[in-house]
């Protein structure tokens, strides 16, 4: 199988190194298109205005100047490999990309671009143990394993998002989203006054430099059963088919379509 690899650590990072070496261990053909430096948390962000540079720094290997999603639109639409692959694999993440996660994350957004231009696409993440040791090998030896399995349930309309726990039960499960409570410490201090013109008068306006650092572990904060953060908590692979459109949110959707009848009878 022809897999391009992709992520938003950037095409150095050592959770891309250990999944191309893993693929090519089981006899794909591994191309990749990454970030030439890290872009976390990018979403689905892209570069609509200035110039993107995407440098081959290998056979059939780039790096991008822009965005994760960048890497996929850019290296699609500017046809920088001569076909196309059979599947994108975002990842592997140096972190979970767990249920409120994937509204940030520059993994998914980057898998989500990836069938936005019609291909077939998985994010994959993974954690790291007390000691500081992400589960890479892991990660891609899930991948290796199951690809069979996962690659059919790939389409235009979703992206599997797997994570993978640092110690797992060696079992998966499907799992669903949730609302994480992020325990991030900002900081705040005073930055370097300002000159600001108004009116054609000068002023000096003052400025605050903040910085945000990530504290302890999310916690889910709603009862919501079957989710990934449960699954991974509890030593599972957790497997989610993301659709690429939000989806409705149906009961708010039925009171605005009563309004509207509504309205036509006034």
């Amino acid at each position: 199988m022809r897999i391009l690899l992709t992520n938003d650590d950037g095409y150095l990072s050592t959770g891309l190194t250990v999944l191309e070496q893993a693929l090519v261990r089981a006899g794909h053909e591994v191309w990749v298109c990454a970030p030439s430096h890290e872009r976390s948390a990018s979403s689905h962000a892209m570069t609509l205005r200035g110039d993107i540079t995407i440098t081959e720094y290998a056979p059939m290997h780039f790096h991008c100047s822009g965005t994760p999603a960048d890497c996929m639109l850019y290296a699609r639409k500017g046809n920088i490999f001569s076909s196309d692959p059979d599947l994108v694999i975002s990842g592997i993440n140096h972190g979970y990309n767990i249920s409120t996660d994937i509204l940030y994350s520059g993994t998914v957004g980057a898998a989500r671009e990836a069938v936005l231009t019609g291909l077939k696409a998985i994010a994959l993440s993974c954690k790291r143990d007390e000691s500081g040791h992400f589960a890479f090998e892991q990660a891609a030896q899930f991948v290796v394993d199951h690809l069979d399995e996962l690659y059919p349930l790939c389409s235009s309309e979703c992206v599997l998002n797997i994570n993978v726990p640092p110690k797992g039960n060696g079992k998966w499960k499907p799992a669903g989203m949730s609302y994480l409570d992020y325990k991030d410490v900002m900081t705040k201090r005073e930055g370097e006054n300002q000159k600001v013109y108004e009116n054609s008068s000068l002023h000096i306006g003052n400025s605050v430099v903040f910085s945000l650092k990530g504290g302890e572990p999310p916690v889910q904060k709603c009862d919501t059963l079957e989710t990934d953060y449960q699954a991974v908590s509890a030593g599972y692979v957790s497997i989610s088919a993301l659709s690429i459109l939000p989806p409705i949110q149906q009961d708010v959707q039925n009171r605005l379509t009563k309004l509207s009848e509504e309205t036509l009878h006034v």
